[in-house]
């Protein structure tokens, strides 16, 4: 049966691809302030693993992925919202190691990106990764966070102690 990823680092690096893809696009739409920080980083981060995963099993397949049109074709459509991680995925689909039977099947392609399986540490640790960027990315911006902690100018310091002045003034006396 045609798999899409046969190596551990395909199936991570396709799979974290596909996570932050979906997560850059959900928050692309949202009406937070930040979002667009967010959304330069884990997009890129996402096309930069796409390409990563698809390099890897293209090389484990026999081919070489930087001699081949394919590859770079694939690699030029993962900007492409949606679209693009499926054209990664649909080339290497039909680019099956030499000597493998092409079995088609009912399922197909749907089949095998349904089989495609990551490392859950690796899920864990990106989604922790992607929830801290995304709370860094918009508590920076957040009016609230501004007002409460970030307003030194107008005498808003928040009192611990190295900004508490100890002694100082009974020393003066």
């Amino acid at each position: 049966m045609p798999e899409i990823a046969y190596t551990s680092l395909g199936r991570n690096a396709l799979f974290a691809g596909l996570i932050s893809h979906v997560a850059a696009l959900l928050v692309a739409m949202l009406s937070a302030s930040g979002r667009e920080h967010f959304f330069g980083i884990v997009f890129s981060f996402a096309c930069l693993a796409l390409m990563t995963g698809a390099y890897a099993e293209l090389r484990d397949r026999g081919r070489h992925p930087l001699s081949n049109w394919r590859f770079y074709a694939a690699a030029a459509a993962t900007v492409i919202p949606l679209l693009g991680p499926l054209a990664i995925l649909g080339v290497l689909y039909h680019l099956q190691p030499e000597g493998q039977e092409r079995k088609r099947g009912l399922s197909g392609p749907l089949g095998a990106f349904f089989r495609l399986k990551a490392n859950a540490l690796v899920i864990f640790l990106l989604l922790a990764v992607l929830l801290i960027l995304f709370v860094v990315t918009n508590s920076q911006d957040d009016p609230y966070y501004k007002k409460r902690y970030r307003n030194y100018q107008n005498g808003n310091v928040p009192q611990s102690v190295l900004t508490r002045d100890f002694g100082t003034q009974e020393m003066r006396k």
